[in-house]
């Protein structure tokens, strides 16, 4: 791995790559694309195992409440890393819910401000084996759209 991809973000550091509890009651929702909104944010650090190939990191938990519409409300939750082979996905997120642009950098720490920010997001199925053994399904995230500036208002005389 690239010595730039195992650099290590700080809060105060910008996002400038571009590349591409008690929640209540949720449903795991069929793979599609979705509204969401950010239920909270919890900042971590990850401690990478083994076979990791992130370097140890400030991390930020997103806890998503995914608006499924006749499907009822799903629950995901995703990881954003603070080191630079990740930076992407932070970008995307910022920008899914629009604040960030495209070549405009932002600061890690505009993640205290995404609580209740809303923005759209492809999701899918994961099925996996608990440590119980039982067959589950949980909802995962593909990618987030960036958000789409509002049309602008066309104004036609003798009209308001």
């Amino acid at each position: 791995m690239a010595d730039t991809e195992m650099k290590v973000f700080d809060w105060d550091d910008e996002i400038t790559n571009d590349g591409e509890g008690d929640f209540g009651e949720t449903s795991i929702l069929p793979a599609g694309n979705y509204d969401f909104e950010v239920i909270k944010t919890e900042k971590s650090f990850y401690q990478p195992g083994p076979k990791s190939s992130l370097p140890p990191c400030n991390m930020v938990k997103l806890f998503l409440r995914v608006l499924g519409g006749e499907h009822g409300t799903g629950l995901v939750v995703e990881n954003l890393y603070l080191c630079a082979s990740m930076e992407w996905k932070a970008a995307a997120f910022f920008r899914s819910v629009g604040l960030k642009k495209h070549d405009e950098p932002i600061k890690w720490r505009m993640i205290d401000h995404c609580d209740g920010e809303r923005g759209r997001c492809q999701i899918r199925v994961d099925k996996f084996t608990g440590n119980d053994g039982q067959e589950r399904e949980n909802n995962k995230l593909v990618r987030f759209f960036d958000k789409e500036a509002a049309p602008a208002k066309k104004w036609s005389k003798g009209s308001f």
